[in-house]
């Protein structure tokens, strides 16, 4: 780029106007006249880049960026593929704000407004031609009678696209083999425009069919200047970065053209690829499929409003819910896995040194960016003691600091505040938990003299990057009389009675009843009943990695879970051999149990899978139990009144990959607020926890569904406590701030309310979930429409372990680490 000019990258787009004019010379006598006549004019704007691929890296103005990327389809709720400019603008504003930077258009070339935002905003594209034959795979590729049209696609893309700086490569299409017609292409496109690079996944597989990736294919070159395959697995981008590509003097980078497939509650691992992508020579990341849920906004007779997908205007064949594979709704709203990516790809990290006299500390700042310093920046952070905020304040980067570089940020203003509150012994004691969390605001184009002050002039500018060290963990895990009392804790004598084969553990207002041969009590507050039951949790709703629940073929797919959970009668396991007995000595009741799966026992009409998982089975193999293993319950009241649950499960080794292993319980339906100190503030799960920060947070039930599909949703991690309340009338249950004195701030936060709290008293904390739905019930509903409030109760279910996510709807299923197993 000429030392002239500004160059145009995704970070600070520069954009040039170029005007251009055509004139006709006036001749008079054979000769030039001076006058011209205008016979057109032209103008666009234009920006100055470079694209280079050497050594194993795509190079842009000369730096090995690396591609934050989404697949995007046209796609609107109400128009289908037919877009506004708005909706256009919404797309690109979200994947700005979310820290993408690079779009692919999948798969055909997009309205030119696309291209002109691309170059306002900052976003690199890669430019794909309307070429693909899934039903032709091997066919079009080897065509003559193809060629023609398939060239006149690529040029007519290249020539009308050209002279925006946003586009920095082509592509040759999706998923239609790879042959002469290719190479054609990619040699048209080198001859005319050798400034960008050319990619085309197919390239890379073997000469027929879609079988994996030949990594070593000798004609790949002739057809892609990337490496760019679709969902490798970790281990397969791992092997490649640290053994194909060396071996074989591979100089193309790796870029995936799609990965981390996000139909539903997905993206899982989003967070294992990009450390190995950040840490691997080659490695420079990749488009994730895909952008938006392509479903349809209808409203039925009810007057519901609702998104179609296949199958719902009675067309077949259909793919069902497939094409709902995005990263946010229908209508554009973001779904969790969103927040995960834009802490992945921020554009500044944090690390954090306690010295060993623990009344010192180093925060330590690197600039991810890789043209600009982080000057448009500034920081904010807060101590947090139990989940509480105890202090913040704000703080300021380095200035000038250069791209790719590291330093030590001044933090003189923490210091303060780690010393004003004794942190240091607190953290020497362990008495507490103890978080520092850092929140970074985008303040460029602010009116200000130096750097904003207060951290409510913050509170207007957009997050870009967020950070949360954990400085103190408890000694030992959560005292239950360590938490502040609440709601109707007052001092009474524990009492056993046994009565018709009923026992009853009371202690002044509190009553817990239990009968015997069952596990299921009831627990009661001044006459009022808090608990409905508690009963052993094996079974989730099925995400769409588990199994596309409305594709019948893959009820024996051995790659898809659920077909074996329904086997193994998860969705329904009863208590068996139940034995109970009572303990005046220890104010307890312990029940010794056998725990069997019902195959078959649930039905599931409009359920493809779960259909023909039915029909394929014989009536012997339904109506049988299932041994799964044994189940321990124990439950106490104190002289307070406070209930004690212990849970003991000892289940078969031979039970593997488990949607999860943990306990639901019901409550009334007025508990519809909540606070929790917990894994937040959205939903986490083993393997998309790398954004949630610990701590206090609030909220309500909802009764709807944060997916189009109904599945699993709304899981958080490391509960400490949780918290559920009535409303009183004075507004939403709030989360008190910026005190010392936590027992009294968290009393005054539930005063005057009705409710009940839920601690973990373990070392091992817990997962949770609260839901209006029980599992089966959002198993059983193809819509959120359909989905009805259970028997008035709110459902929590806590889990010792729920299996991740992954991304296996089409791509790599959970990784072993994040599975659970019995044994």
């Amino acid at each position: 780029v000429p030392g002239n000019v500004q160059a145009w990258c995704d970070e600070s787009p520069t954009l040039y106007r170029l005007e251009a004019t055509l004139v006709q010379q006036q001749r008079e006598n054979n000769t030039a006249s001076k006058d011209a006549v205008v016979v057109d004019t032209f103008e666009c704007k234009i920006g100055f880049r470079s694209i280079e691929i050497r050594d194993r890296q795509l190079l842009i103005n000369g730096q090995p960026v690396l591609i934050k990327g989404v697949n995007r389809h046209d796609h609107s709720p109400t128009g289908g593929k037919a877009v506004t400019l708005d909706e256009i603008r919404q797309d690109l504003m979200l994947m700005k704000e979310y820290n993408f930077n690079a779009i692919r258009t999948a798969h055909y070339p997009n309205d030119p407004y696309l291209y002109d935002l691309a170059d306002e905003l900052g976003l690199y594209v890669v430019d794909e031609a309307n070429i693909e034959c899934h039903g032709h795979y091997d066919f079009i590729c080897r065509e003559h009678s193809f060629t023609a049209a398939m060239l006149d696609r690529v040029q007519r893309m290249v020539i009308r696209d050209q002279n925006h700086p946003s586009i920095i490569g082509w592509s040759l299409g999706n998923e239609a083999g790879f042959a002469f017609n290719h190479t054609m292409l990619y040699g048209w496109i080198k001859g005319y425009d050798n400034s960008r690079f050319v990619q085309y996944e197919g390239a890379h597989r073997p000469e027929w069919g879609q079988d994996p990736h030949n990594y070593e294919r000798k004609d790949a070159g002739m057809g892609t200047d990337v490496v760019c395959p679709m969902y490798p697995t970790i281990d397969e981008i791992t092997e490649w970065a640290d053994e194909i590509a060396p071996r074989i003097n591979e100089t193309r980078p790796f870029i995936m053209c799609e990965y981390a497939h996000a139909m539903g509650n997905s993206s899982g691992s989003l967070a294992d690829y990009w450390k190995v992508i950040k840490e691997k020579e080659g490695l420079q990341g990749g488009f994730i499929w895909d952008w938006i849920d392509q479903g349809l906004l209808e409203v039925d007779a009810d007057g519901k409003s609702y998104f179609a997908y296949g199958g719902d205007y009675g067309e077949t064949p259909n793919d069902a819910n497939f094409n709902i594979n995005g990263m946010i709704s229908p209508d554009r709203k973001p779904h969790p896995a969103m927040i995960e990516f834009k802490k992945i790809a921020q554009p500044v990290d944090f690390s954090f040194k306690l010295h060993a006299d623990r009344n010192e500390f180093t925060i330590r700042v690197t600039n991810q960016r890789y043209f600009s310093s982080l000057d448009d920046l500034q920081w904010k952070w807060t101590f947090k003691m139990d989940g509480f905020d105890l202090e913040e304040g704000t703080c300021s980067f380095p200035k000038l600091m250069k791209p790719k570089t590291e330093e030590d940020a001044i933090v003189s203003t923490l210091k303060d505040a780690f010393d004003r509150h004794s942190l240091d012994t607190v953290i020497q004691l362990g008495t507490a938990e103890v978080h520092l969390d850092i929140a970074v605001f985008c303040v460029e184009g602010a009116t200000r003299q130096g750097r904003i002050k207060s951290v409510s002039e913050l509170q207007d500018y957009p997050v870009v990057a967020s950070e949360q060290f954990s400085l103190c963990t408890r000694s030992t895990g959560i005292a239950v009389h360590s938490l502040p009392e609440t709601f109707h804790q007052r001092p009474g004598k524990q009492k056993l009675s046994e009565e018709d084969s009923k026992f009853t553990l009371s202690s002044n207002c509190c009553r817990a009843t239990l009968y015997e041969g069952s596990t299921s009590f009831e627990y009661a507050l001044d006459s009022k009943t808090v608990v409905f039951g508690i009963r052993p949790n094996l079974f989730r709703a099925p995400t769409d990695n588990d199994a596309v629940k409305q594709n019948g073929d893959q009820f024996n797919d051995p790659s898809k879970p659920l077909g074996n959970w329904l086997r193994l009668g998860l969705d329904c396991v009863c208590l068996d051999e139940v034995v109970t007995s009572g303990s005046l000595s220890s104010s307890s009741i312990t029940s010794n149990a056998t725990i069997y799966g019902q195959p078959g026992k649930q039905s599931y009409p409009g359920i493809a899978l779960a259909q023909k998982l039915l029909s394929s089975v014989g009536e012997e193999e339904l109506n049988r139990k299932v041994h799964l293993g044994s189940y321990k319950q124990t439950i106490k009241i104190d002289d307070k009144g406070i209930m004690y649950v212990e849970v003991l499960f000892d289940l078969n080794e031979s039970l593997t990959d488990l949607p999860r292993v943990g306990i639901e319980l019901a409550v009334p339906s007025e508990l519809k607020e909540l606070m929790f100190f917990a894994d937040g503030p959205g939903e986490n799960y083993s393997d998309r926890s790398y954004s949630s920060h610990a701590g206090v947070y609030e909220g309500s039930i909802s009764d709807s569904s944060t997916y189009v599909v109904p599945q699993e949703q709304s899981n958080r991690m490391n509960m400490r406590w949780l918290v559920l309340a009535e409303p009183n009338g004075r507004g939403k249950l709030q989360v008190p701030k910026f005190s010392e004195d936590i027992k009294s701030t968290f009393r005054g936060a539930v005063s005057d309310r009705q409710g009940a709290m839920i601690a973990s008293t373990s070392d091992e904390m817990p997962q949770f979930t609260v839901s209006r739905h029980t599992d089966v019930s959002l198993f059983s509903a193809r819509h959120v429409k359909e989905l009805k409030d259970d028997q008035d109760r709110i459902f929590i279910r806590i889990d010792a372990a729920q299996r991740g996510l992954g991304s296996g709807s089409c791509g790599p299923q959970t990784l072993d680490r994040y599975k659970v197993n019995g044994g």
